[in-house]
């Protein structure tokens, strides 16, 4: 996710358990996220500031589309 990031950016990420805590900055934005990797889901809760956040649904529509190919490959 971090290298999709356009033109780049410095991040920072923290494993605890099951549990991914991130935080991306590059290009004048910012955005930090939680990711739980649970038994029978994963869930993701990004914070979008700036204009990022004019873009949420649309990141929204492919992070969901992205997540449901990754986690189906065999």
């Amino acid at each position: 996710m971090i290298r999709q990031f356009p033109g780049g950016g410095k991040c920072n990420e923290r494993w605890d358990g099951d549990q991914l805590t991130f935080g991306v900055a590059g290009m004048g934005q910012t955005f930090s996220g939680v990711v739980d990797v649970l038994d029978t889901a994963v869930t993701i809760k990004i914070e979008l500031t700036g204009v990022l956040g004019l873009v949420a649904s649309s990141l929204k529509r492919r992070l969901e589309s992205a997540g449901r190919l990754l986690l189906t490959k065999e």
